[in-house]
């Protein structure tokens, strides 16, 4: 048969049919195959789907041929590991409501006809701020451009104004910077990333990124960059906090061990001290927010000095305000 009525395209046609309504309890007939091309404007034989089919089974598709018709034996996720993609796209609050559930029905393709249904019975898309950056995707899209070519990345920054609204930073100040990877850290991604202006790592929050553009400047600070570990990059800024490097000894009660292990792995050196209370030496950013951290579970610094001492006037200045 000629190249006619998208006849070129037919095979790939009768793959995307399999994937999309087959599974092993809806077979796919050789006359069902016609049809449903035919209502996709390409005429077809029965001689030529069993053609197709075996070409495709030749090919390395896993295309079954069963008692009532043909269907795709197995699939790329399982149900579970659809179910888990769909729930980690459902947390991430740096992914607009939109966008979400874009994602979450283009997800729900890759299941068969029954898992399918089964997914979307049980997806619960929760309510999302509004103030989420659509132009996330673009971002992260320069970021590894800029990984791949070797360059460095110009963008400007938000922050929030008083009036809940974004605005930004620095009077809109361009920021050069030289990235080194993408983080997910406390539901949120970032760009950690070789900062030009000051000669440091710092990091940034993706979804506050503007206006990103990759430079045709090669990358700069590769030896910072490359002593970094995205793990233990993790680990020591709580939160995603910058702060100074510090090598500290936390106390807390001993059925916290579990939470302190969970937070700054389970490398760290640890020791009892007395019979409730254990001591736990980590490296940290020491910041603000890993003092909240630490009040939330009732643990304090007790090494070195200096550290304690901060943390104390930390907290009575909490006491002034109450």
């Amino acid at each position: 048969m000629p190249h006619v009525g998208g006849q070129k395209y037919k095979i790939i046609n009768e793959y995307q049919i399999l994937m999309e309504e087959s599974d092993e309890k809806h077979q796919i007939n050789a006359i069902d195959m016609t049809r449903r091309l035919e209502k996709r404007g390409i005429p077809a034989e029965r001689k030529g789907v069993y053609k197709d089919m075996a070409t495709l089974m030749e090919a390395g598709v896993d295309v079954v041929k069963g008692d009532k018709g043909y269907y795709i034996g197995s699939r790329a996720f399982e149900l579970a590991e659809l179910k888990l993609l769909v729930d980690a796209v459902g947390a991430s609050k740096f992914i607009s409501q939109k966008k979400t559930k874009e994602l979450v029905d283009k997800i729900t393709t890759l299941a068969s006809l029954d898992d399918a249904t089964q997914l979307s019975r049980q997806v619960v898309v929760p309510e999302k701020a509004t103030s989420a950056n659509e132009k996330i995707f673009y971002t992260i899209d320069v970021i590894y451009q800029c990984l791949d070519n070797d360059r460095q990345m110009d963008f400007k920054y938000q922050e929030w104004t008083l009036n809940k609204e974004m605005r930004p930073r620095h009077g809109g100040k361009t920021y050069h910077v030289s990235p080194a990877f993408l983080l997910r850290n406390d539901e949120n991604y970032y760009l950690v990333a070789y900062d030009l202006e000051s000669g440091e790592i710092r990091h940034y929050r993706v979804d506050k990124i503007l206006s990103a553009a990759m430079s045709e400047k090669e990358r700069l600070g590769k030896e910072e960059i490359k002593s970094l570990n995205p793990h233990e990059y993790a680990k020591q800024h709580v939160s995603m906090f910058a702060g100074d490097d510090r090598v500290i000894t936390i106390k807390f009660r001993q059925q916290l061990i579990g939470v302190v292990l969970d937070k700054f792995g389970s490398g760290i050196d640890i020791r009892k001290d007395g019979d409730d209370y254990i001591k736990a030496r980590i490296q940290v950013a020491v910041s603000p927010q890993l003092y909240g951290w630490l009040t939330g579970i009732g643990a304090t610094i007790c090494f070195p000095k200096t550290e304690a001492d901060a943390y104390r006037a930390y907290l009575e200045g909490i006491i002034k305000i109450i």
